[in-house]
């Protein structure tokens, strides 16, 4: 089987911060185009490693059953499984971990499998006929600019480049670190914890409550080869103080029609949108100057961002706000 290599531009929309009357502001931050840290470059040395290794092995139909069968629970919501789940489950003539070994060695694969506590196997793309196709297999590598083109393995060990924007009609298994899961393959709490804003005593007549009525998704700022999005907000004002996932929505064209409440507010509120990858929490978001007090992992993960006032969460009225990347509605 083969892929045709399609590649765009390298060119990144920088959409603007927006303040409560829609006008630009400040730009956002620039992509992530810095080297992979030494521990990330070690990471995915071993995944290419890996796919290498596993191009050749998915010619075991055996294997390809087993990891379309896996992939297919959505353990964690999206078509991949972990390697730690592989690893000891029968291809009909041995382990996963067997089969994969075959010309790398067994303690060769542990150590590879070691330095990477959240190998992750997916499978993206087209619809995969298991029985009868051998699927490439990608890295998606850790760290550096995430739409370089994407490296893909066949079972003779050629190497291919894919577009990292377009997601092939092929299905193509892909190799990387789970964005969903700890060391310890637990999933991740949806929620985390954010400080409310400056405290202030919240009188009946002048707190409002502040909630999203719906959320429409235009672009995920994810590439194929993470699957779904992880789409999160964090949310800031005087006695508010909410970060979390919004889990119905995962790719462009979703939308949330449903109220999330937010909390209760006397005062301005901010708003933060990111896609989140993975956990090397290195960058401080914050709206015109004022933190959030939490970190994601760069700025090539931001879908906009808001400051809106308190008088525009008195009542009922929906206000529309297009961040460039999402459109969100609140009241």
């Amino acid at each position: 089987m083969t892929l045709s290599s399609r590649f765009l531009p390298l060119t990144l929309s920088l959409p603007l911060l927006f303040t409560a009357c829609g006008q630009p502001n400040t730009p956002v931050p620039a992509a992530n185009t810095a080297a992979p840290t030494g521990t990330q470059a070690q990471t995915n040395t071993a995944l290419h490693t890996l796919a290498r290794q596993l191009a050749g092995t998915v010619t075991n139909p055996g294997v390809r059953t087993l990891i379309a069968q896996q992939a297919a629970l959505e353990f964690d919501g999206d078509t991949e499984v972990l390697y730690s789940t592989l690893a000891s489950q029968s291809t009909g003539t041995g382990t996963f971990a067997q089969a994969l070994s075959s010309g790398l060695g067994a303690q060769s694969l542990n150590t590879l499998a070691t330095q990477i506590p959240r190998l992750n196997i997916a499978v993206r793309g087209g619809t995969w006929d298991a029985a009868r196709i051998s699927p490439l297999v990608a890295v998606a590598p850790e760290g550096g600019d995430e739409y370089a083109p994407v490296i893909a393995y066949d079972a003779q060990g050629n190497v291919h480049q894919l577009d990292s924007r377009a997601a092939p009609h092929q299905p193509v298994i892909v190799v990387g670190v789970n964005e969903r899961v700890d060391d310890q393959g637990a999933l991740l709490s949806q929620s985390r914890p954010a400080a409310p804003g400056s405290t202030s005593t919240l009188a009946a007549q002048g707190c409002y409550a502040v909630k999203l009525v719906r959320l429409d998704l235009y672009d995920d700022m994810e590439p194929w080869t993470k699957g779904k999005a992880e789409i999160w907000v964090a949310v800031k004002g005087p006695g508010i103080g909410w970060h979390g996932q919004l889990r119905m929505v995962t790719e462009p064209g979703d939308y949330l029609d449903a109220i999330q409440s937010f909390g209760c507010t006397d005062g301005d509120v901010r708003f933060y949108w990111y896609e989140k990858d993975g956990t090397n929490l290195d960058f401080n978001i914050s709206v015109d100057g004022y933190s959030f007090g939490i970190k994601i992992d760069d700025g090539d993960d931001f879908l906009g961002s808001i400051t809106m006032r308190k008088s525009l969460f008195e009542g009922t009225t929906v206000n529309e706000r297009n961040l460039g990347n999402l459109k969100q509605y609140t009241h």
